[in-house]
């Protein structure tokens, strides 16, 4: 606090009284030394929106009458043992779910390089509720239900929750002016290891009548006996691991020479996502297509389309 003895404010002139005055004010008038800050701390929380994601998926399963499990006598079928399966491209059905909101989190940890340009090291978390089901569709955007017909009342797959954790390295280009506000724009790669909750369901028709695809077969009955009823299904959290990109715009309102409050908004956009599994029940029965647990089948599911829009709140302390 500055001092001034009191007969020596009484021989001061109006002007000279005001400008000590000004002096002494601007000691603690709020945003003063906020350019001698070069380190920072913020945490902010917000909303995000997700759009649309579309699902490519494909497995290492052969057709249904190669499964010793629902055709004893598969072996008599061409093609069904031959050691060339296929590696499991994906690219035998897709499905898309619309848009979700979630939640937005984050902190950053920042160094000024000069007036205007800063950098930092932020960790973001954010999470998607999608909690949709679509139908599961042919390549050529054809519904499985309605190739198969009555045979197969049920193809779906479902998105739950999406989540992903990651770690950023931002550049930020301030546009410093007279106001408390400060207005800035930015851009970030990183990594962030992703999670979706996914899960699939293919459901034959109970009426052994409705198998049409055992017509034919000299052990037709048998057949269309040991597949009516039954079900195909994978339920897992999937994780993967990707690269990520951003950009950023917002603005800063000097709260003290060292406290900010800020809004952020951003674009966020991820590398490709894949992963997969065995099957929970394939055509009810363990996930190999042979009774000595040989030929084993496994899933997998891709998508190019996790990214999101999102705005924050936060507050910052420099130091």
């Amino acid at each position: 606090m500055v001092k001034v003895p009191a007969a020596r404010i009484g021989k001061m002139r109006p002007g000279r009284l005001l400008a000590a005055a000004a002096a002494a004010a601007g000691v603690l008038a709020p945003g003063a030394g906020r350019a001698d800050t070069r380190f920072y701390v913020s945490a902010g929380l917000g909303g995000q929106f997700a759009p649309a994601v579309r699902l490519v998926s494909g497995d290492d399963d052969r057709p249904s009458l190669c499964d010793q499990f629902v055709n004893p006598a598969f072996a008599a079928r061409p093609g069904c043992t031959d050691p060339d399966r296929g590696a499991g491209a994906v690219d035998d059905w897709r499905s898309r779910f619309g848009g979700a909101r979630g939640l937005l989190a984050g902190a950053a940890f920042g160094y000024r390089l000069t007036g205007r340009v800063r950098v930092e090291a932020e960790h973001l978390r954010r999470t998607a509720a999608y909690g949709r089901t679509a139908p599961i569709l042919t390549p050529a955007g054809t519904p499985y239900t309605a190739v198969f017909g009555a045979e197969l009342p049920l193809a779906q797959e479902r998105i739950g929750g999406v989540a992903a954790d990651g770690l950023f390295a931002n550049v930020h280009l301030d546009f410093p002016n007279r106001s408390r506000v400060t207005p800035w724009v930015g851009a970030g790669a990183g990594v962030a290891a992703a999670r979706i909750d996914y899960s699939a369901l293919w459901a034959r028709a109970l009426d052994p009548a409705l198998i049409d695809s055992a017509a034919g077969l000299p052990n037709e009955a048998e057949v269309r006996g040991l597949l009516a009823g039954t079900v195909t299904s994978a339920q897992a959290a999937l994780r993967d691991t990707l690269p990520a990109w951003q950009v950023l715009a917002g603005f800063d309102v000097a709260l003290s020479g060292t406290v900010s409050l800020g809004v952020t908004g951003r674009w966020t956009r991820f590398g490709r996502f894949g992963d997969g599994g065995a099957y929970d029940r394939l055509r009810s029965h363990v996930s190999n297509l042979r009774r000595d647990g040989g030929e084993p089948v496994a899933w997998r599911v891709e998508t190019g389309d996790l990214r999101f829009a999102g705005v924050q709140l936060s507050l910052k302390y420099g130091f």
